[in-house]
């Protein structure tokens, strides 16, 4: 997967692209004739993604060509491989073969070259996935994707350690969460924006969810883990047809990939979703259930016999934590008026729609806790 170095996007010539578009074309004689390239939306604080494009020729035929380039940037506190954020993780999990040839109906994108650069950067070279449902998908699809991710969960049940590496995620829940109690400054929690979705009712229950949530982790981090995405939301799901003209499932961004209990790789596929407005928020709980039945579906379909309460559980638990207490460090950002075009660009929405959104989603986060709560009684 060796390719040539260069520093930046724009320095790319013929000799770094000639490998990974000859791969790409599956021709090895394959000449690059030419090439554009943009910056697309998605990227994090320390990576930034592009779109190539081009044409090359081979045998006297041209032939159109694209390929992602995710660039990724090492920062002091995402240096430890046991880190949530580590940032070398997706470019170690394709060096290790996991990416491969996942079973089931999941696969990540091909990885056509991974590229050392200097002062601790890396990038990758991966294949263009293209969404094959056109538009936004329906509640169908979306139950179709979390039966894909629930066979690739159950295939994997019980038997993470022969694909274990110390650099994949552990406990990614609780470290998502942190030590520090979610305090808001009372300038902070009175802004405007911010009231509107986290009114003072919701503030006090978060603060009351920060008094259970220590129990509720111990308990799901007990149970049998599995292999896990742990990022899978609409943006980084993509529905496309395989040679045989299937649908399946692939998924983007692996940085968080590690192990975790069946039911918190689904929360992401619910809450994520719908606070990037992939979703209209109306069909919040009809999208909970479908997604829900499609998950247990796929768990069972790859061989789990499992308690589902307890599934239901780390579902509730992955999104009431992982989508109020520790996305609480938003509200700082939506206070910030310099940060507010940044959340703007990162949602693709005004701010003003999102933060409406996002206390919808919060009242729906409510009823998972008191369903938790439920749970909690009779399994913990």
């Amino acid at each position: 997967m060796e390719t040539p170095a260069t520093h930046t996007p724009a320095t790319v010539d013929k000799s770094a692209l000639t490998p990974v578009v000859r791969q790409v074309l599956q021709r090895d004689t394959a000449e690059v004739l030419d090439w554009q390239f943009d910056s697309l939306y998605g990227a994090s604080g320390n990576s930034e993604i592009f779109r190539f494009s081009g044409n090359a020729q081979d045998g006297g035929t041209n032939l159109p060509w694209s390929l992602i380039l995710k660039t990724i940037r090492s920062t002091d506190e995402e240096d430890d491989p046991v880190s949530l954020r580590y940032w070398k993780r997706e470019a170690l999990a394709y060096q290790s073969g996991l990416l491969d040839d996942l079973p089931g109906k999941i696969r990540a994108p091909r990885c056509y070259g991974i590229v050392e650069q200097p002062k601790r950067e890396v990038w990758l070279w991966l294949e263009e996935v293209v969404d094959d449902v056109k538009g936004k998908w329906s509640l169908d699809q979306y139950g179709n994707v979390a039966r894909d991710v629930g066979e690739f969960n159950g295939i994997f049940f019980e038997n993470i350690s022969a694909f274990s590496h110390p650099w994949m995620t552990k406990s990614q829940l609780r470290s998502w969460v942190g030590t520090d109690a979610p305090i808001l400054p009372l300038k902070v929690l009175t802004h405007p924006l911010v009231a509107r979705f986290f009114p003072n009712d919701i503030y006090e229950w978060m603060q009351g969810i920060w008094l259970e949530h220590n129990t509720w982790l111990d308990f799901i981090e007990r149970q049998p883990q599995t292999l896990s995405h742990l990022d899978v939301f609409r943006r980084n799901s993509f529905a496309h047809l395989n040679p045989q003209g299937d649908l399946q499932t692939v998924l983007i961004d692996w940085a968080f990939v590690g192990s975790a209990t069946p039911g918190e790789e689904l929360a992401p596929l619910v809450a994520g979703s719908i606070n990037f407005m992939e979703i209209d928020s109306a069909q919040t709980y009809e999208l909970d259930q479908i997604v829900f039945e499609g998950y247990l579906e796929g768990l069972r379909s790859a061989g789990w016999h499992g308690d589902p309460r307890i599934v239901r559980f780390a579902y509730d638990i992955e999104s009431v934590l992982k989508f109020s207490v520790g996305v609480y460090g938003v509200a700082f950002m939506v206070a910030d008026q310099s940060q507010q075009p940044i959340l703007q660009q990162m949602f693709g929405h005004p701010l003003e729609e999102l933060v409406d959104v996002w206390g919808s989603t919060i009242r729906f986060l409510t009823k998972l806790a008191d369903e938790a709560r439920e749970f909690a009684n009779q399994l913990v």
